[in-house]
């Protein structure tokens, strides 16, 4: 079974059993577990679950720390009024685009913190994943050149093809190169839609998007069984049940 596969059957069970809502026990949690892997119809090691456990939190982990920096730039441009507009325009544009919210966020801050304005950052979000899908560079980098050029640095557009010279995209108008760009990548931006890359990418987010989805759940249930409540909480009970793990590995080795 494919890990991606596996990870979105988990996703499914977990909010089945509630898994984000564990006890405090310790064998109510065993139980739950044990429980969801006869649910899967298959057999996962102690170490595999460690494992998956901790990559889950870590995914989540990351995801809300990017949710929080883009909130924050937010709040700082006076604009926290539009927070919920904001998360709700990434989270259409990651099922639209099948593009990770935790890749839209940092580029969409990137334009937001240069134009100061949702609507134009948006609107050049939008803009920079069909360069992006055109050009083949990354979205991080197109957002921020796009940025710069918002502002009049443009040296950085020079490798998209636009045909013109370095002197003139100095003086030609921002507004003017864009629309080169966009005219430029519009029917290759296109035909990626039509791509296994495409489906690849689709697949490979809900995989994503389900791993945070268990990290979420987790977060909670070993955080209790640590002792605390938060994601540091989660992490460090994980990393005492790793080494319990290996421990008992050891003496099943040994003897």
């Amino acid at each position: 079974m494919a890990n991606t596969d596996l990870a979105i059957q988990i996703a499914t069970t977990l909010d089945a059993t509630g898994l984000n809502k564990a006890d405090k026990s310790v064998k109510s949690l065993d139980k739950r577990i044990k429980s969801l892997g006869r649910t899967l119809g298959v057999t996962l090691g102690a170490t595999a679950m460690v494992a998956y456990g901790k990559a889950a939190v870590k995914a989540f982990a990351d995801d809300e720390a990017a949710a929080r920096r883009l909130a924050t730039a937010v709040d700082n441009l006076g604009l926290s009024f539009f927070k919920a507009d904001v998360e709700t325009f990434i989270g259409n544009l990651e099922k639209s685009a099948s593009i990770a919210d935790d890749v839209l966020r940092p580029a969409f801050q990137a334009l937001l913190t240069t134009t100061g304005s949702l609507t134009k950052s948006q609107e050049l979000l939008n803009n920079a994943i069909q360069i992006s899908r055109a050009s083949g560079t990354d979205l991080a980098t197109v957002a921020q050149d796009l940025a710069n050029g918002y502002v009049g640095i443009t040296r950085g557009l020079k490798k998209y093809n636009t045909g013109l010279t370095q002197a003139e995209l100095k003086t030609r108008s921002f507004n003017e190169i864009l629309g080169i760009m966009l005219a430029k990548s519009a029917g290759a931006a296109q035909a990626y839609l039509e791509t296994t890359a495409f489906k690849m990418d689709a697949l490979t987010l809900a995989g994503e998007n389900a791993k945070e989805t268990i990290g979420a759940g987790l977060v909670d249930a070993f955080a209790r069984l640590g002792g605390g409540t938060s994601t540091a909480d989660a992490v460090q009970a994980i990393d005492r049940s790793e080494e319990h793990t290996s421990e008992l590995q050891s003496r099943s080795a040994i003897s």
